[in-house]
């Protein structure tokens, strides 16, 4: 059976699109949507480090929330803790060359020129917001790539949430490790949006001719910049988030 997808079409595929070398592309994926390809997930890996070049940086994001399930007993490691983030994520935590960055709950994984840099710092408190890797993903100008998910899925959102007064907040509970010790940790952290107002800034942005739209394999991929996406993101929920 030949396959649908293999390395090299994906890059065909992914330089029509726009990308291209020495850029800084966070991926958001699903495999399934992209169809089968020959290699699975290290195929598409492999097609978007080849596109960007040495000079540029893959990140995905890494979470883990089944860390934090009161019942269980695991704490954060980056090196062997699995993502629920899909099939390339999970592939890509792991690929050689990638760094993780240090939440146990919300980490980033980044691969190439900036991954250092963009996985060193990452608070506890707010883990979408400053001092983080998505902040990070904003002052370095870095694009966006959503492969076969929506902008439900797009964690830059929350980011851009972040920074306007009236955000929505929830208490998040973590495991970390003191002394050797598992302990659980209360920190303040943006609210689930469950399909209220991402779908809606992804919409409104690409109608004003923001997003790059084309076929990745079978997905259909949306490719925009972060930093622009942020900034009309961040007008949208000024004005539509009120005060409590």
């Amino acid at each position: 059976m030949k396959p649908v997808n293999t390395a090299a079409s994906l890059v065909a595929d992914f330089v029509s699109l726009g990308l291209r070398r020495d850029m800084i592309v966070m991926v958001h994926s699903s495999l399934g949507r992209v169809g089968w390809t020959e290699d699975g997930p290290i195929a598409v890996i492999q097609a978007l480090l080849e596109v960007l070049g040495p000079g540029g940086t893959l990140v995905m994001p890494a979470e883990s929330p089944q860390l934090a399930d009161p019942a269980g007993h695991d704490v954060f490691d980056a090196q062997t803790t699995p993502t629920t983030m899909g099939a390339i994520a999970e592939a890509f935590r792991s690929y050689p060359g990638t760094r993780r960055s240090g939440h146990p709950l919300v980490s980033v994984c980044a691969n190439g020129r900036h991954a250092q840099e963009i996985t060193a710092e990452h608070a506890l408190e707010f883990c979408e917001g400053r001092g983080t890797p998505f902040e990070k993903l904003y002052d370095l100008d870095a694009c966006t790539l959503l492969l076969g998910v929506g902008f439900n899925r797009c964690t830059s959102l929350h980011y851009a949430e972040s920074l306007v007064p009236n955000r929505r907040t929830m208490i998040s509970r973590l495991p970390i490790v003191e002394n050797g010790v598992r302990v659980w940790v209360e920190k303040l952290s943006m609210g689930t949006d469950n399909g209220t107002h991402f779908p809606v800034v992804g919409q409104r942005f690409a109608a004003g001719g923001h997003v790059r739209r084309g076929k990745v394999g079978n997905a259909d991929a949306l490719f925009c910049s972060t930093r622009a996406l942020v900034d009309f993101a961040a007008g949208y929920f000024r004005e539509v988030l009120t005060s409590p």
